[in-house]
């Protein structure tokens, strides 16, 4: 028997069947499907539910759908060639697989697609916006349908042997004008202004102005409310739905991250993200537990204004210090940007934004400070790994990944899906892909699941009650493994002891 750093005993026999499978996907496959996961922290609410379940929820609804481009609306447009969906449509196999593809990396041929796999894949939430959006925090078609999809996310979850989902659920809805009424449109400006300038000083002292209207701003403070509102419906509306997996969705500790999207003009940003900060404060960790930003990080306002998103997480850093965040950088790669911008997004994360996890982190190799790694190490912050969708995204995999350099400089490692609908893909997979590309022992494999756990955003009495838990479904897994898999010479080159 060895020990490990979780403090959990590991079967030596388990260990050697585990070396005995790692050139093969179906064994790899087998076992992980039945080994415990711990925690999924890097998901986004609306790519993970698969495209079949977005295909049930709009023809229940009889939404409209243009064939060529599969973009889906609620009410039939004028100016759009569209057909109405339903359960008892004409051709309904055939429309319903043509739109499984449209949405999802299924059969994807990039032949046939006029841009690159990034912009096909960040496309498709537009095309999903009709059922996603959110017009208002009182709309209940909306709190309805973003439930419905978690309430999968959930049962996948409970069938896969994951205990804990950290979703990237939503971003608040912010008014025009920011809450900055008539003076918006100059802040605007000087704000734009002083970036485009690279003047640092007033581009900064605007900031700490704008903040300042934030925190004296009823209308902000409202606003966190409902969106931290809207967060708990939708977590307890997700629990009330009948599910075709014939599971307790009780049966997995769900928590949320709001979030900002870097593609939209920096005030709005700015003022998503403070929501986010307030309502975060305003729960204490109970539910909404962190904040992060998304979209694609090489569009042109992503890089533009890269380095003063993360100044935002900064300034907020320093008055709400409380609010853990995970935050999506160095999702870049060589040929998608120029080489230049590939050398500073990950630091930038960490020093000026206070990540307490980077997510992706691919451009690592690239970043200009040879010693970063050993900074991430001396701060502990570990990085999420997102394999499949690296692969799809970025064209990145096998030892093009930076994975290996993360681990062998001590960096904490967690394995995540990203958005396992739209890729196609699950936990399982993910875990199977580390171990047949990397060779990564099982002892290293069973650290992996507890970090999910152990970086998780959840109060230490949540984890203690997850450590135990995984610890006991260790124990029974592995005891499970030694009853199916005795010692033999066909295992194990003829050991039996």
């Amino acid at each position: 028997m060895t020990k490990i750093e979780n403090g959990i005993n590991t079967p030596k026999e388990v260990q050697e069947y585990f070396e005995s499978i790692k050139g093969n996907h179906a064994a790899l496959r087998q076992f992980f499907t039945a080994m415990p996961k711990g925690g999924d922290v890097h998901n986004h609410l609306t790519g993970s539910a698969y495209a079949e379940t977005y295909f049930e929820l709009a023809a229940s609804k009889g939404m409209f759908v243009n064939l060529e481009t599969g973009k889906l609306y609620k009410e039939k447009p004028e100016d759009v060639e569209t057909i109405q969906l339903s359960k008892d449509m004409d051709d309904l196999h055939n429309h319903r697989m043509a739109l499984i593809d449209k949405w999802s990396i299924r059969n994807f041929q990039p032949y046939k697609y006029p841009l690159g796999p990034d912009e096909y894949f960040f496309g498709t939430f537009g095309l999903l916006s009709a059922l996603t959006s959110i017009p208002d925090y009182d709309n209940v078609d909306s709190l309805n349908n973003l439930a419905y999809l978690m309430h999968e996310l959930k049962g996948r979850a409970v069938r896969e042997n994951v205990q804990y989902l950290e979703v990237i659920g939503i971003a608040p809805i912010i008014p025009k004008n920011c809450f900055l009424d008539e003076e918006y449109e100059k802040y605007d400006n000087d704000l734009k202004g002083y970036i485009k300038k690279d003047d640092y000083t007033n581009t900064f002292l605007t900031l700490r102005n704008i903040f300042n209207k934030f925190e004296d701003s009823k209308e902000a403070d409202e606003n966190a409310n409902r969106y931290l509102s809207f967060v708990q419906d939708l977590e307890n509306k997700s629990n009330t739905f009948k599910n075709y997996l014939d599971v307790h969705t009780n049966d997995v500790m769900c928590c949320y991250q709001g979030y900002a999207v870097r593609g939209l003009e920096p005030i709005m940003v700015f003022a998503q993200l403070y929501v986010v900060y307030k309502a975060c404060v305003k729960d204490n960790g109970k539910l909404l537990v962190g904040c992060n930003i998304v979209a694609a990080e090489d569009s042109e306002k992503s890089m533009m204004y890269y380095s003063w998103h993360m100044e935002m997480f900064g300034m907020l850093y320093e008055h709400y210090s409380s609010v853990k965040t995970s935050l999506h950088a160095g999702e870049l790669t060589m040929g998608l940007v120029r080489p230049e911008h590939l050398t500073y997004h990950i630091s930038q994360a960490v020093l000026k934004g206070s990540a307490c996890r980077i997510g992706h982190g691919v451009d690592m190799p690239f970043e200009e400070d040879s010693g970063f790694l050993h900074i991430m190490q001396i701060n502990n912050t570990p990085v999420e790994i997102n394999l499949t969708s690296n692969e799809f995204i970025l064209g990145v995999k096998d030892s093009e990944h930076p994975i290996t350099l993360y681990h062998k400089a001590g960096i904490p490692i967690i394995i995540s899906t990203d958005d396992p609908g739209i890729l196609r893909t699950s936990l399982t997979e993910q875990y199977t892909l580390a171990a047949l590309r990397y060779g990564f022992s099982y002892n290293e494999i069973k650290q992996f699941v507890y970090n999910s756990i152990k970086y998780a955003f959840l109060t230490e009495t949540d984890k203690d009650a997850l450590n135990t838990k995984l610890d006991n479904l260790f124990i029974e897994f592995e005891d499970n493994y030694l009853i199916t898999y005795q010692p033999s010479e066909e295992n194990f080159g003829g050991r039996t002891d």
